[in-house]
């Protein structure tokens, strides 16, 4: 016989699978939007960028890229190894968020972050 698992656990977990995609989707195009361009042609970037922002958007760009795997962890059956990577994902995004000052922007990346929060929590509680 043949042991299967619950639908309700199936769909909780596809639904942090969908969490993960938006939630990476949504903190990468916010993450991009946020580098100060000057000039589209020729391309410049704007001389008074600060340091703050640069460590931002690298770790953006890094924790978005992150949420992707995760969602392919989810989507692979491999819920033990997207649980915690989610989870901490989701926080670093959020305390981003925090620091990175006001804006819609930032407010995308911590809603994305929040997503990505209970993405990994969802995959952490029903892992195997």
């Amino acid at each position: 016989m043949v042991k299967r698992e619950p639908i309700w656990k199936a769909i909780l977990l596809d639904l942090s699978a969908a969490f993960f995609i938006i939630g990476g989707v949504v903190s990468l195009i916010s993450t991009i939007l946020m580098i100060p361009i000057s000039t589209i042609y020729p391309f410049r970037i704007n001389p008074s960028i600060s340091f703050i922002l640069i460590i931002v958007l690298i770790v953006g760009l890094i924790c978005a890229v992150e949420a992707f795997e995760c969602y392919r962890f989810v989507s692979q059956n491999q819920a033990h190894k997207a649980g915690l990577r989610g989870i901490v994902i989701g926080a670093i995004l959020l305390s981003i968020g925090l620091v990175g000052g006001q804006g819609l922007k930032i407010q995308f990346i911590i809603g994305s972050a929040t997503l990505i929060l209970i993405a990994g929590v969802i995959c952490y509680i029903y892992r195997e």
